[in-house]
């Protein structure tokens, strides 16, 4: 939303006694179950260095510059409408893509068009952060340049699905357990894959970390309207 729409936000949650929590790390610490009512500023896509790199997708997004709201509880009663919603999923995968596959998902040109150019540039301290991050996911067999490319496939799955469950349209899904996944609040704040009326996200490490949601668990997002 903008910010005429975010004040008014700010003024029923004062009115109605709602504590308002500013994400000003992780963008995705609204999601926690701790909070009722979270929003991120939009500066808050490029100030965590932990994830600064991952969410410059932000500025490739409808979405660049306005304020996203998270509640824990519909708002219809301050006049607004979500724009998705996340509920939890009983779908599991139990098969995921091999590397061929997940290549051949990051050479569509769909995917190309919209990755920002920070997406894919990982710099020498970003390399040895990850390195750390590895061992600590137990992922030893494993470099970054190799799970890298499920990141991106994974976001390219959203763009344009190529593993999805039918319905009325592809209904796309994450194509990892939580330790291979990256940026999953693209997927859950319709930053990536909003032309999809249902997603199924599975939280990347950062969000079972920071948001406390279930790892491996597939979260249903809903698109409203």
């Amino acid at each position: 939303m903008d910010s005429e729409r975010f004040n008014h936000v700010r003024a029923m949650a004062a009115r109605d006694g709602v504590p308002l929590h500013e994400a000003k790390k992780a963008v995705c610490v609204p999601l926690s179950k701790k909070i009722t009512l979270g929003y991120v500023p939009p500066h808050a896509w490029e100030t965590y260095a932990l994830c600064k790199r991952q969410l410059s997708w932000f500025k490739t997004s409808p979405h660049f510059g306005q304020i996203l709201v998270v509640s824990a509880s519909n708002l219809a009663p301050w006049g607004l409408k979500e724009e998705v919603l996340i509920r939890d999923s009983k779908f599991r995968c139990r098969k995921f893509p091999g590397r061929t596959e997940q290549l051949a998902l990051l050479d569509r040109e769909s995917y190309a068009a919209i990755k920002p150019e920070p997406w894919d540039k990982i710099d020498a301290e970003e390399k040895k952060r990850n390195g750390r991050w590895l061992k600590i996911m137990g992922l030893h067999s494993k470099s970054y340049q190799e799970l890298f490319i499920t990141h991106c496939a994974n976001h390219a799955n959203f763009i344009e699905p190529e593993y999805f469950l039918e319905g009325e349209e592809p209904i796309p899904y994450s194509l990892g357990k939580t330790t291979h996944l990256c940026s999953a609040c693209l997927e859950l704040f319709n930053i990536i894959g909003s032309e999809w009326k249902k997603k199924l996200v599975a939280p990347c490490p950062g969000a079972v970390l920071f948001a406390g949601m279930t790892s491996n668990r597939y979260y249903e997002v809903v698109q409203s309207g």
